[in-house]
């Protein structure tokens, strides 16, 4: 997996459409262009840096109780010539209205021939393994235990994996009431939730009544069974409702209410990932898998922190993904691919593609193809907008970059660091049970090709390589054979496997990542503008194969490139010379004594504040807003013993398309970001020990009107307030 070359970003954001959705990552859309000569990319393996086996059951695919091809004749070879092995049923948010005794979705629609047995068959024929959510929302703990002595105990299908709910966090605890949630109690008291279209009706539903319930489930499920994972809902690091609180119903987050309650048994946990967002570009799209690494670290912190349990004996699944945008071509084989290795390489235990059929949504053109909009994996053979999909279970482009892994990967498989010297070549490797090696290229770049140079280390290639390519919107893939596996050449938007024999040293198990950085002592003085100071630090990393001997500190800029800022033996580094105003964000890489660098942590941002004891403070405030632009007033404030005379004030808008439309009283001005005012004739002073003056302006955004960071009066940093 490239490491440095594809940075974490640990981004926050709001509920669209029942979806957890990220921010775009900091990466142009790739232009079209003629096709060029093939430009040099530069890969590194290190055969010997483990980062895990690959897991029984780890590639998933959803399937849905109202999907009445679920079971049909051609589900079960499609599933298994994938590579697939594990299949999620009854399907999202319908489990929690589901009844698996009576096969009826109560308020919902069941299809024919989509009951348990139905879908056990399909699994069976297709040799993938079930992973079960049970209804929370409208069943009972009874209800599930039921389920797991049907499946486990009268006809020993040996169901590891359990979910207790779907996305139980959308039952109206932060306003969003997809979720079907009958715990949720009615409530007089202010604060409670307000449901739908119901305004008189309040709800009190929050993650400690999902922990108290899930508690039961855990104890009825695993006196059936207690060989059975019982999976929790967690909410996504970085992604809604990640962090949210409300005061009547969640005082403290989801996570940290859930985990905390369970402590000791805590067993399994259950994120979902969609990404991507409408109006993200393709590019975009396809870097969000470099967030994965911090997910995961995230969640393996809040695990230890909060339940106090070893994290690296919890699994971590995902139930549910997708790329949500260019669902049906070329960017969904690419992101598939790159999407599943990138969990698998971070330690989690199964991923679930949403989902088996889907129907079709709003249709496309992209880079030439028609998309039709469409989640699922196979063809509905629905129309929307005009548009005909193929043939009923017809793959789709996701399929075929699933497929491709079976020629990278089996299971047990150890998979190995890798790194690219460019962010739209992705690498993935793996050391095969018999000691050769298999990698995975992903090219993301639309237009060019690259000359793709490969270096070993821990490896010696010896024989013939096999090379699989999958082209732009194909359906099947090629193979050739070569004498070298020093270099290989790989066109636009192509998933590339070299499987190359040969012999290396044995594989040593690389740290885990460390834990979720934290900032403390953050701190300026009126010295200098970079005197911003602050301590960095970090849950330590557990050793692999060999003890941890140094963490890598990365700062990551607002471009996404990285650079070492130091290597220290400890969980945490002093950092100085920080400039006020400006945002860092950093992450940490563990090094073991022979030099193997685990998987970064997640990424810590911060921004310096001002002194607080500056001789002015400035205070702003947006005042109102509309589409396209705000007011805001600003107050001066001189807290020296002697006045402020001819004032002028500056400061740097925080995001790209903010501007001062007019003002008054002074003279305002920009250039790019930065803004100037001058003291107006009637204005000019600001008497001493706590005099003031207020300006003020109307601007435009792009709909962000985030507040400046830092003030200056005649050049000395004001402290804010």
């Amino acid at each position: 997996m490239s490491i440095r070359t594809t940075p974490l970003r640990s981004p926050r954001t709001a509920l669209a459409a029942g979806l957890a959705l990220v921010a775009a990552a900091v990466l142009p859309a790739a232009a079209a262009s003629p096709a060029a000569a093939a430009s040099a990319v530069s890969v590194t393996v290190n055969a010997t840096t483990g980062l895990g086996t690959v897991p029984a059951s780890g590639i998933g695919l959803n399937t849905a109780v109202y999907d009445g091809n679920m079971n049909d004749s051609a589900a079960a070879g499609l599933i298994k010539a994938a590579g697939i092995d594990a299949l999620r049923y009854p399907g999202g948010s319908y489990a929690d209205i589901y009844n698996w005794q009576t096969n009826v979705a109560q308020g919902g629609y069941d299809a024919g021939n989509t009951n348990f047995a139905d879908f056990m068959a399909t699994a069976q024929s297709a040799g993938a393994s079930p992973i079960i959510t049970t209804n929370y929302g409208t069943g009972t703990a009874a209800l599930a235990a039921a389920w797991v002595q049907d499946a486990d105990v009268t006809n020993n299908y040996g169901i590891q994996y359990w979910e207790v709910g779907n996305e139980v966090y959308g039952n109206g605890t932060y306003g969003a009431d997809w979720e079907a949630d009958s715990h949720c109690t009615t409530s007089a008291s202010g604060g409670a939730v307000t449901i739908g279209s119901e305004p008189a009706q309040t709800y009190n539903c929050g993650p400690s009544v999902y922990a108290s319930n899930l508690l039961g489930y855990i104890s009825a499920m695993k006196a059936v069974d207690s060989k059975i994972h019982v999976c929790a809902v967690l909410t996504t690091p970085g992604f809604w409702p990640d962090g949210v609180t409300n005061a009547t119903t969640s005082p403290l987050p989801w996570n940290q209410t859930v985990l905390s309650a369970l402590g000791s048994k805590t067993d399994c946990v259950i994120v979902h990932y969609y990404p991507a967002y409408s109006g993200m570009t393709t590019a975009q799209m396809l870097a969000t898998t470099t967030d994965i690494s911090g997910i995961v670290s995230s969640l393996k912190t809040e695990i230890t922190q909060y339940a106090g349990v070893n994290a690296a004996n919890v699994p971590i699944i995902v139930t549910e993904t997708n790329n949500t945008i260019d669902t049906d071509t070329q960017p969904a084989a690419l992101f598939s691919a790159d999407m599943y290795m990138s969990w698998l390489e971070d330690g989690v235990s199964n991923v679930d593609w949403w989902d088996q059929h889907n129907g079709p949504g709003t249709p496309s053109t992209v880079d030439g193809a028609q998309d039709y909009g469409d989640y699922g994996m196979f063809s509905s053979g629905g129309n929307s907008s005009g548009v005909t999909e193929p043939a009923l279970d017809t793959p789709f482009a996701s399929y075929y970059g699933v497929q491709m892994l079976t020629k990278l990967i089996a299971t047990g498989d150890e998979m190995v660091n890798s790194s690219s010297g460019n962010t739209l070549v992705r690498v993935h490797a793996v050391r095969k049970a018999n000691g050769s090696l298999s990698v995975l290229i992903d090219n993301e770049d639309p237009s060019n090709s690259y000359t793709v140079n490969l270096a070993y280390n821990g490896y010696t290639p010896s024989g013939t390589t096999t090379v699989y390519t999958l082209g732009n919107n194909a359906t099947s893939t090629t193979s050739a054979t070569q004498s070298s596996a020093s270099s290989v050449t790989v066109a636009p938007y192509t998933l590339t496997v070299l499987q190359i024999p040969g012999s290396g040293s044995t594989v040593a198990t690389a740290p885990s990542a460390p834990g979720q950085p934290t900032v403390a002592n953050l701190t300026s003085s009126t010295s200098s503008n970079t005197s911003g100071s602050a301590t960095l630090s970090w849950p330590a990393s557990t050793a692999g194969t060999y003890p941890v001997a140094k963490y890598q500190v990365y700062q990551i800029s607002s471009t996404g490139t990285s650079t070492l800022v130091a290597s220290p033996t400890t969980t945490s580094l002093a950092l100085s010379g920080l400039t006020i105003g400006q945002s860092y964000s950093y992450d940490v890489i563990a090094v073991d004594s022979q030099g193997n660098p685990s998987l970064p942590s997640a990424t810590e941002t911060f921004t310096v504040p001002p002194p607080a004891n500056a001789t002015c403070s400035v205070h702003y405030s947006i005042s109102s807003a509309w589409t396209g632009g705000f007011g805001a007033t600003i107050t001066l404030t001189d807290n020296a013993a002697t006045a402020i005379n001819n004032w002028t004030l500056t400061y740097t808008w925080p995001n790209a398309g903010e501007a001062v439309q007019s003002g008054w009283d002074g003279t305002w001005t920009q250039s790019g970001l930065n803004v100037t005012v001058t003291a107006a004739s009637w204005n000019s002073t600001i008497a001493a020990n706590g005099g003031s003056v207020g300006i003020g302006f109307n601007g435009t955004d792009t709909g962000q009107d985030g507040a400046p960071t830092a003030f200056w009066i005649n050049g000395n940093i004001c402290s804010n307030n």
